[in-house]
C-alpha cells in the first residue's frame, strides 16, 4: 500500500523545485509587471537598443528589460519573415540568453582553480600517505625471502593443498613468495 506524504512535505518539495539561481534584483516579480503595466510601458527606442543587445541588456534597468521584452513579444506575433535580423537575434536573446536562470554561475577561471585544487589536495594526500608510512615500524620477519621459501617447503612436507596448490604435481606457482 502506499504512503501518502505530508502536506507539508509536499510544500518543501514544491518550494524546493521553483528556486533558481536567479536572483531577487534580477527577477521581475508579479507586482513589478503590474506596477509597470500600470503606469505604462517606458518608450523605448528598438531601433537604438536592439543592435547588440547582449553587451546592453545587463545594463538596462528592469522597466526597460521588461518593455524591450514586451515590445519583442509582440514582433513576434507578425510573420517572422518580416522581422530584420537584429530582431530575430534580439527575441532569441531575450527569450534564450545567458541572464536570469541561465545565466552561467561558473566564473572565469573556474575551471583552473579546480584543476589546481584537486592537484594540490591529491599532493597533500600523498605527502600524509609517505610521512605515516615512514613513520611505520620495519616489516616483519616473516616477510623476508628466506622465510617465505622455508615457508614453501613446509607446506611440500606438510603436503598442503595437494590437489591445484603447492604439493601438487608440476605445481609452477611461487607458493607464500611473494
Amino acid at each position: 500500500m502506499l504512503a501518502l506524504a505530508r502536506p507539508s512535505v509536499l510544500r518543501a518539495s514544491r518550494g524546493a523545485a521553483s528556486r533558481s539561481l536567479v536572483t531577487k534584483a534580477e527577477r521581475w516579480t508579479p507586482q513589478q509587471i503590474r506596477a509597470i503595466d500600470a503606469a505604462g510601458l517606458p518608450s523605448v527606442d528598438l531601433a537604438s537598443t536592439l543592435p547588440n543587445i547582449e553587451a546592453r541588456w545587463a545594463a538596462l534597468d528592469k522597466e526597460h528589460q521588461y518593455a524591450v521584452f514586451r515590445q519583442l513579444e509582440e514582433l513576434q506575433r507578425k510573420d517572422w519573415k518580416e522581422l530584420s535580423t537584429d530582431q530575430k537575434k534580439a527575441a532569441y536573446f531575450v527569450s534564450f540568453g545567458p541572464h536570469g536562470p541561465r545565466k552561467p554561475h561558473v566564473q572565469p577561471g573556474q575551471g583552473m582553480r579546480t584543476f589546481f585544487g584537486t592537484v594540490g589536495l591529491i599532493g597533500v594526500t600523498a605527502a600524509v600517505f609517505f610521512g605515516i608510512r615512514s613513520q611505520a615500524p620495519a616489516p616483519p620477519k616473516t616477510m623476508t625471502k628466506e622465510w617465505q621459501e622455508q615457508s614453501n617447503e613446509r607446506a611440500r612436507e606438510e603436503k598442503l593443498n595437494p590437489i591445484t596448490g603447492i604439493s601438487s604435481e608440476g605445481y609452477k606457482g611461487e607458493g607464500m613468495v611473494q
